[in-house]
């Protein structure tokens, strides 16, 4: 069972590149370890991005009308609402770290930009983006997915990744905001592999495989069928 998440593959590939390129920017010294929790932060705008690139892709190449394009806006909107309330609660956190680029909460968009001048992020972003973009790739467009899924099924799909996602940035930020250099190198390290191996469970959850099969069996009860929790574990983990 453990084979079929970790083993290495040309759909995880990314997933892997990306996790052991942001250990070699920390063992270097290239990148620190807030920025890196920083990287990860910004990772729910990227998340968003690449989401309403794959409805665009439905409607371009599937059977989905034309007419769905609002759908596109109207994502963008309520997802943009929803990171704005969220970056304004990780901000909150981030300021009252010491000598913190993030001073005022509520300055969404000015936080952002310091985040992104800051000296390092210009090793670290690059990997997150390979990630998706090559997920994106390799799986949805490879495995033809826009033909398999609505564009209003694919709209709602990043809320609950982007929920945990959060949860583990914020929690290490606690072990980073820690004056001690070792902490901070510690809780990026198990950042990095708590998210190789979330990634790597979430996309080993797809069609006909053995992961897919055993989490659906195990969630089965007698209001929902296990082939419309496959149906449901395949859009989330899209």
């Amino acid at each position: 069972m453990l084979k079929n998440i970790f083993y290495p593959t040309p759909q995880n590939a990314s997933i892997w590149l990306s996790s052991i390129y942001l250990l070699f920017l920390l063992y270097i010294g290239k990148a620190s370890a807030i920025t890196i929790l920083f990287a990860y932060f910004l990772e729910t705008i990227i998340i968003g991005l690449f989401n309403a690139l794959k409805m665009l892709w439905c409607i371009l190449y599937s059977k989905s009308k034309s007419s769905e394009f609002g759908l596109i806006f109207f994502f963008l909107f309520h997802y943009g609402f929803f990171v704005a309330i969220q970056s304004i609660f990780g901000f909150a956190l981030f300021s009252f770290k010491a000598e913190t680029i993030i001073k005022e909460p509520f300055n969404i968009i000015e936080n952002y930009i310091s985040i992104l001048n800051l000296e390092d992020i210009k090793y670290v972003l690059p990997a997150i983006i390979f990630t998706h973009l090559g997920k994106f790739i390799s799986d949805f467009i490879y495995n033809k997915k826009y033909l398999k899924f609505t564009t209003k099924e694919i709209m709602f799909k990043p809320y609950v990744r982007i929920f945990i996602q959060q949860f583990v940035v914020i929690l290490s930020f606690f072990f980073i905001a820690l004056d001690n250099k070792g902490a901070g190198i510690v809780a990026a390290i198990l950042l990095i592999f708590f998210r190789l191996t979330l990634d790597l469970f979430l996309e080993s959850i797809k069609e006909n495989s053995n992961i897919l099969d055993y989490v659906a069996t195990k969630l089965e009860n007698e209001k929902v069928t296990k082939e419309e929790i496959k149906k449901q574990l395949i859009i989330f983990t899209e």
